[in-house]
């Protein structure tokens, strides 16, 4: 006899998500800022009513942002992560607006299963420093696929300093620090305690078990520069390429096919 998974209400979705972004803000000070940097960005490139794709999706906290600022938006996100998937479709379900992709980035072949879509903008936030440098090379390189001509691609994410810049290092470092541990005195979750309470709940502990073995052999973290980012951008075809903003060792790079 197949286990029964309690439902998962929108009120208690709602819940988790809005710690998941208490959590979140906890390692990245800046992320409403971020937000609206790239809603604005988009903004000011002149989309309308624009089919934008948000790569590492999480429970949709970025494209909901993007719908309030865009009308019209159609947002799709995709991720891999079963938890914060099932977050994302129970608090937006029935909004034909927000769709939701479960796909691997790191699989060679991720452009192929979106059926030749195209997309006016791709956007990401604190997601793909994941991939590692290689396959992050090449997802740039498929995202000139996947956008339609003269698309926007905006990535909000951590870089560090070259290590000839030992001082710049020190400081994003305590800016972090510092970030930390104002959100462990105000209540807010680090990274595993979020996810040590999402496996007590009985609606999402078996999609956290899942999380596990899907996630059980990601590589060690690379340190990449910004210059990194923006030279592989350029690297891969796109005609205009800049950073928009930037905070110590947080960063919006913009690029334009």
């Amino acid at each position: 006899m197949s286990k029964q998974v309690p439902s998962l209400s929108v009120e208690t979705a709602a819940d988790w998500v809005a710690e998941w972004d208490r959590q979140q803000e906890g390692y990245v000070g800046h992320r409403k800022t971020r937000f609206q940097i790239i809603a604005d960005a988009l903004n000011a490139a002149g989309l309308v009513a624009p089919v934008i794709l948000d790569l590492g999706c999480g429970p949709g906290s970025l494209g909901s942002r993007l719908a309030d600022r865009l009308p019209g938006a159609e947002i799709v996100g995709l991720d891999y992560d079963p938890v914060l998937l099932k977050l994302a479709r129970t608090l937006h379900a029935g909004n034909p607006d927000r769709t939701w992709i479960e796909l691997d980035l790191r699989r060679h072949d991720w452009v192929d299963l979106l059926d030749g879509r195209r997309f006016d903008a791709v956007v990401s936030t604190t997601a793909l420093h994941w991939l590692g440098a290689a396959n992050l090379m090449r997802v740039y390189q498929d995202l000139t696929g996947v956008l339609a001509p003269g698309g926007v691609f905006v990535n909000g994410d951590i870089c560090s300093y070259d290590q000839s810049l030992p001082t710049f290092r020190r400081m994003a470092a305590a800016s972090v620090q510092m970030n930390r541990s104002a959100a462990r005195e105000g209540g807010a979750f680090d990274w595993v305690g979020w996810w040590n309470a999402a496996a007590a709940d009985p609606a999402l502990a078996d999609a956290v078990a899942e999380r596990h073995h899907r996630f059980a052999n990601l590589p060690p973290k690379q340190e990449m520069t910004l210059e990194f980012h923006l030279a592989a951008l350029r690297q891969v075809g796109f005609r205009e390429v800049g950073c928009i903003w930037r905070h110590l060792g947080d960063y919006l790079a913009m690029a334009i096919l």
